[in-house]
């Protein structure tokens, strides 16, 4: 049997030239998808949904060119929705709480197995994605005060 038609992830492993760039790439798709899926429910929920899906987007980036050929238009279009998202003290003030909520529950599901879906996989999911929330409206809030400090700048010329 030729090398590489066992087919599946076998062969695929069996036409691996360099594993590290196989577990990158692995790591990558991972944590991309994950960060994705925080985005995606960042859409309908309280936060900045599109700051996380271009965040994903960037992770994607490092091995997938598809991803580095759409980065720049997601960027611009997150950091508009994430300037928006700053200015309203509500939106912010529900991303915190969203964001402090989820690290509190993957706290939940790592340490104890009272919700359905405990453990330490399902926990550090939703710690990581409150993590990432906490720190999408960090950087909205930061974009807008740089806008506005730009935008005072003009004003004095």
């Amino acid at each position: 049997m030729a090398r590489g038609s066992t087919g599946g992830v076998l062969g695929m492993l069996a036409d691996v030239k360099d594993p590290v760039r196989l577990l990158r790439r692995i790591a990558v798709t991972v944590l991309g998808t994950v960060i994705l899926a925080v985005g995606v429910v960042l859409l309908v929920a309280p936060g900045p949904g599109l700051v996380v899906i271009a965040l994903a987007l960037a992770v994607f980036a490092i091995e997938y060119e598809w991803a580095r050929r759409n980065l720049a238009a997601v960027q611009e279009r997150a950091r508009s929705a994430a300037l928006k998202a700053a200015a309203s003290r509500v939106a912010t003030a529900s991303a915190v709480l969203f964001g402090v909520g989820a690290i509190g529950l993957g706290v939940v599901l790592i340490f104890t197995d009272l919700l359905p879906l405990s453990g330490t996989g399902t926990g550090v999911g939703a710690a990581v994605g409150g993590l990432t929330v906490l720190l999408t409206v960090v950087y909205g809030v930061r974009e807008m005060r740089n806008a506005e400090k730009a935008e005072e700048s003009e004003d004095a010329e």
